[in-house]
């Protein structure tokens, strides 16, 4: 199947985007950052050109994903997740999941499900200049599932 042909029409932009952690919806995040991969290893035959044999079916893993967003909306999720832990301040123990939502008039909606998720760093950098002050946090997560499709085999169920 291939793409629609667009003339003049909405492409999913930013504006289109509708971010979810842990079921409430941020406004602020200015950035979102995230991507998974298999590593496979090539096993080597005995010909003379020591052409791969076979692969191994590789092992998953998925890179750090990076929220920034202004001051304001960080200090609200790091508000969301001190409340969840047992000790009510520790933000990395609580584990969720983030949901992306891609929604444009006349294009395929786009759902990102980024699961198993705990914050792995907090980070904050400011400098003098006319924009205003963001934290950026990164996350430690399982599995990222894009409109229902898994770079990796699910055929025995998700993890």
């Amino acid at each position: 199947m291939s793409d629609q042909v667009r003339i003049n029409g909405a492409m999913h932009s930013w504006s289109s985007t509708i971010a979810k952690l842990g079921g409430v919806r941020y406004h602020g995040l200015t950035s979102i950052a995230y991507g998974d991969k298999i590593e496979r290893v090539k096993l080597p035959g005995m010909g003379r050109a020591h052409a791969p044999r076979g692969r191994s079916a590789g092992k998953y893993t998925t890179d750090p994903v990076k929220l920034k967003g202004p001051k304001s909306t960080i200090e609200a999720i790091r508000r969301q997740y001190a409340i969840a832990a047992p000790d009510g301040k520790s933000i990395g123990i609580p584990e969720f999941d983030l949901n992306l939502q891609f929604i444009e008039l006349g294009d395929i909606p786009m759902n990102v499900r980024i699961r198993g998720c705990k914050i792995a760093e907090d980070a904050s950098g400011h400098e003098e200049s006319a924009d205003p002050l963001q934290d950026e946090l990164t996350l430690d997560c399982m599995w990222i599932m894009r409109n229902g499709k898994t770079l990796f085999d699910s055929t025995q169920g998700l993890p």
